[in-house]
């Protein structure tokens, strides 16, 4: 039983959190839109594998596919892309390139109900039932497990293998990205191990991972990988430090060498984080630097028009922290 998933995951400890990267927010994304090509008269596989999700499950489906490598963008530009009406191209730092696929034609829906490719199969498999609203399921406790690829029967034949080869191009030619599909209706059994989308995806992918509902056993999401799939454990050392001050001023450390910098003496009892004096900055500490030595001084506040998100329970804390630090101010 279950011989196909693998009897261990990989954990990585880390110490610290990546930096916030803001150059990749500041860093204008390029976008064009594409004229309108002439309707095709047939329908590839790779279209259909492509086309699957707005044909059967929403008219409204945005695709997104990289288009990084050459030869397979190429044949996105051909195959694929004439049956939207609306395709956008886009440029951005840490994105790379790629292109966006909307408004699917009624003739190229018509083309895909009647082409029999050996994406249909596959995307049948993938997408065993069509109700997507079990996609707004709420909050879920998942369980993530590594597939043994070596264990899965291959899924074979010369055209599965040539949209294998390009999917592995799209996506996972250096410097590569991760992505993930959303099946309908598998759930986590042993018989997956027979799925025909799981052996295809297989074929061509180095890592696959499976995340379960702990619940329901439902499969929310295949993820697809260069590497192989690690659960992130942050050790205390790496947790937010506790506030310090500097002066008049309270310096609250965010982790992601983010510090949120508020003036005492400017600042009045907080209600909610809209009582924040219009003063009150994130800065980022410099690489070789640490909280400790932090100085707002010397470092360098977020730029001008990025935002921050905090949750409910985070705002409430900081709140807590300068209403007592104003106490004893």
């Amino acid at each position: 039983m279950f011989n196909w998933i693998q009897n261990y995951t990989r954990l990585e400890y880390i110490t610290e959190l990546e930096p916030f990267d803001f150059s990749s927010v500041t860093e204008q994304e390029r976008i064009r839109r594409m004229e309108p090509q002439e309707q095709p008269a047939e329908m590839t596989a790779l279209a259909q594998y492509f086309i699957a999700a707005s044909a059967w499950l929403t008219e409204n489906m945005s695709i997104t596919i990289p288009m990084r490598n050459e030869e397979a963008a190429k044949r996105v530009l051909e195959e694929v892309s004439p049956h939207f009406n609306k395709v956008l191209q886009y440029t951005a730092a840490d994105r790379g390139s790629g292109m966006v696929l909307q408004k699917l034609k009624p003739a190229s829906k018509a083309l895909f109900g009647a082409a029999r490719t050996a994406a249909l199969p596959l995307m049948e498999d993938l997408y065993r039932h069509h109700d997507i609203s079990v996609w707004d399921a709420g909050k879920r406790s998942i369980v993530n497990y590594t597939v043994n690829r070596a264990e899965l029967e291959p899924c074979e034949g010369p055209e599965i293998e040539k949209l294998q080869a390009l999917l592995h191009k799209l996506y996972l030619d250096p410097p590569g990205e991760d992505f993930g599909l959303a099946p309908l209706g598998w759930k986590f059994e042993d018989s997956l191990k027979d799925s025909l989308m799981l052996r295809f995806l297989a074929g061509f992918t180095p890592h696959l991972t499976l995340a379960v509902d702990s619940g329901t056993l439902e499969v929310i999401s295949i993820h697809l990988s260069q590497e192989e799939f690690s659960r992130p454990v942050l050790l205390r050392s790496g947790w937010p430090k506790p506030p310090r001050r500097n002066g008049d001023y309270l310096y609250l450390d965010l982790g992601r060498k983010l510090v949120y910098v508020v003036d005492l003496s400017k600042q009045a009892k907080l209600e909610n984080w809209a009582d924040l004096h219009e003063e009150a900055r994130v800065y980022h500490i410099l690489p070789d630097g640490d909280f400790a030595r932090f100085n707002h001084l010397t470092a360098e506040p977020k730029p001008a028009g990025v935002g921050l998100f905090f949750d409910t329970n985070t705002i409430g804390r900081m709140l807590e922290t300068i209403n007592r630090e104003l106490k004893s101010f």
